[in-house]
Formats: C-alpha cells, structure tokens, sequence
C-alpha cells in the first residue's frame, strides 16, 4: 500500500485496520489517531469489545470522559466527608469543655448589671474553666505521696506553674474582650451599611445626605472589618505548661555507638561504597516506593510537586484545583529560572513550514541547500518532513521555532531555479 492510499476517504482511519495497513503517525485524521487505538485495543478489553460491537470511536472517548467526571465528582465527596469527620472530635471536645463542672480556684466573670428600662440587656461572654486549675488542685494533692526530698521542689514547682497560669487566664480574657468588642463593632457597621444602601437604592436624595451616610458607613464597615482582621491574626498568649515532677537526676551512663555494618542501608547513608551496600540501599528505596505506592497519597499533599512524585500524575483525577501535574511543572520551571535557564524560544505550527519545504523541494532544491541557505541543521530539515527516529519514529513535529521558521520561509522557489541554474 502507497502513502497516497492513506489519503483517501475510504481508509479506516481511528481503527485497528487503519493501523495494522500502514496508518503509524501522528498526522492521523481521526479523533483518536490509529496507534493509539491500536495500543487500546491490544491492551484494554473493555475497549476492544466496544470496537468489536461497531460502537463509534467518538461515543467511546464520550463514556471514559464521563466515567472520569464520575470518578473525580466521587473523589471530591470522599474528601468532604473526610474534612468534615475531622471537624467532628473537635465540636465534640469543644461541647464536653463547655459542659464540665467548673474546678476548685477557677475565676467566673461577675454577672452583668441591669441596664436601662429602654435599653435591651447585654450579657457578657461565660467565663469557661481552665483545665489547668483542675490540673493545679489534683497535683496540690498528690504532694503528699512524693517522698520527702521531692516534696519543697514540687510545691515551688507548682507556685510557678499558679503565677503562670493566672497570667495566661488574664491574657487570654483581654484578647477575647478585644476580638469581641471587634465583632460588635464590625455587627454594628454592617447593620448601618445595610441601612445606608437600602435607603440610597429608593433614588430619593436629601440635599446629598443619603449619599454621605452610605459614603460614611462604607467607610466605618472598611474599618471594622480591618480592626477583627488584625485581631484575629493576633495568636492567643500561649498557655501556661505543666510541670512533671522532678525526680533526682541519675548519673549518665556513656555507651559506645553501634554502627550499622556493612550490607545496610544505615552504612549507605553513612557514604560507604561497597557493592554489598549500595545493594541495600536500593533495595530499601525500592522497598519504600513500593509501601508508598501500596499507600492512598494524603489530601495535604495534592496540588504540589510532592504529590506528583507520590505518583498522583493525572489532571482529570486530582481533587486539588491545581493539579499536581501543574504543580510540578511550575517548580520545575522555577528551579530552572533560579539557575538561570533561560525560557523556551517561542513556536509556531509547524504545519505551514512543511508545505513551504514540499514546494521547495518541487521546485528542485534539495534538502541539504534548504538547511545552508536557511542556516538551519541538515536533521530538523528531515525531522520537519519525515519524523522523528527511534521510539517516536515516523511521529511528525507539530511545532518549530519561530526564528528557524523565518529563515526557512523566507527562502523563495525562485532561489531552487538559481541553484539549479548555478
């Protein structure tokens, strides 16, 4: 079979026939080129037993973007109930803290007073028990049962630890006074703000006063907002630690390192080049990719260079909105900027430069004087017309750069009848 037979419309293009009598490149019409649909069939049941039934390619691409919506809409719910089974033991924590009976030595805020008759009554936030004044009281008690020459350090211990903690009681009650107040404020602005717009969308103006309240309380609302903002990025002071009691320190006893011999890992890492120890140590990469590999790749790590090399290579399937694929690619390209590679010289479709060849070449000119007149290699000439060798064989270039392809289209048919002629 000819080249040209390729070209005509009755060929099996995008089907195992097309492959099989002669349809190998990537220049094939089909939605889906015959190679690969060969490589399918070879190795995918499922897909060769469509093939076989006369299903369409087009509706077979149709069911696997489907089944991968499928399996990526299935994957983001997974991931939701996993978040929010998290979130549950912390809400339960949160609800048993709340409803513990408050220790012996814990502060309670005084209960807010009376307001005015027109005025509604504001109660201030409940004071919650520290866990540290329960803490403090069993170890009070617990004294007793040290031996003797323990017991005048561990009361100083915890006198120390009282001090601490009641700073950090105090502490922690002005922050949540500060970020409460903020809140109020910020609830207060958002209701004038409301108000403010309500009133400028009925078009009516009261010699601008409409307009400056809403100017005003956009303003007041900016600030409010700014205000929690810088509260909320302020941590809370740092809870007080608890001391351990503190027996008499024992004399330390020195023992010899013992060091790994040779034919581990452990003698690898320390920089030995034996045969038998670099053995291990590929024996235990291999290992450990292979219990990786066996390992789900945790949520954390999706959408980075990490999950990519955890194996998560495949946009459609990753939960992350950024791909791994694509989060390796920009640290690729990052670390390539970094040591200064510069970028990729710009491309254009190499399709136009292809033909601009074939009618050089019509016109007489070999190959070798297109590549010295252009200034461009003898090979990308040939790879621009006939594909790439070894294991892209025959796979045309869809791209070239844009200088290589000025040069080469700048040649003319009338420099083929000057070559000839010289």
């Amino acid at each position: 079979m000819s080249t040209l037979d390729l070209l005509t419309d009755t060929f099996p293009h995008g089907t195992p026939d097309g492959y099989r009598l002669g349809c190998r490149t990537a220049a094939c019409p089909a939605v889906l080129p015959c190679r690969e649909v060969h490589s399918r069939y070879c190795g995918d049941f499922t897909f060769a037993k469509l093939i076989d039934a006369g299903v369409p390619l087009a509706e077979i691409l149709e069911r696997d973007a489907a089944e991968k919506e499928s399996i990526r809409h299935r994957d983001q719910i997974a991931a939701r109930k996993a978040r929010r089974a998290a979130a549950q033991p912390k809400a339960a924590a949160r609800t048993k803290t709340a409803t513990r009976p408050r220790a012996a030595g814990t502060t309670t805020s005084p209960r807010p007073k009376p307001a005015a008759a027109q005025q509604p009554a504001r109660t201030s936030r409940p004071q919650r028990p520290h866990p540290g004044h329960k803490w403090l009281a069993e170890a009070t008690e617990a004294i007793a049962q040290l031996p003797a020459d323990m017991q005048a350090q561990r009361r100083e211990d915890l006198a120390q630890y009282r001090r601490d903690l009641d700073r950090h009681v105090a502490e922690l009650a002005q922050w949540q006074e500060r970020r409460d107040a903020a809140r109020a404020h910020l609830k207060a602005a958002a209701s004038t703000l409301k108000t403010a717009t309500i009133a400028s969308g009925t078009g009516l103006s009261v010699s601008g006063a409409i307009e400056n309240a809403l100017h005003a309380a956009t303003i007041q609302h900016q600030a409010a907002t700014d205000t929690l903002a810088q509260v909320d990025q302020q941590k809370p002071p740092a809870p007080a630690k608890p001391r351990a009691p503190r027996p008499p320190r024992a004399p330390r006893i020195s023992k010899p390192r013992q060091l790994q011999p040779h034919g581990t890992n452990a003698c690898r890492a320390r920089g030995c080049d034996r045969p038998e120890c670099i053995e291990a140590g590929r024996e235990y990469h291999r290992i450990w990719m292979q219990q990786r590999r066996a390992e789900s790749i945790p949520l954390e790590h999706h959408g980075t260079a990490y999950g990519y090399q955890l194996g998560c290579k495949d946009r459609e399937t990753c939960p992350a909105e950024i791909s791994c694929a694509d989060a390796s690619l920009a640290e690729e390209r990052r670390r390539r900027r970094e040591a200064g590679i510069g970028e990729q010289a710009p491309r254009v479709l190499a399709e136009p430069v292809r033909e601009h060849v074939r009618q050089l070449m019509a016109g007489g000119m070999t190959v070798l004087g297109i590549a010295e007149k252009a200034g461009v290699s003898k090979t990308g000439v040939k790879i621009l017309l006939y594909g790439r060798s070894g294991a892209r064989k025959g796979e045309l270039p869809r791209e070239i750069e844009e200088t290589k392809a000025q040069r080469i289209l700048a040649l003319q048919p009338a420099d083929a009848t000057l070559a000839i002629s010289a």
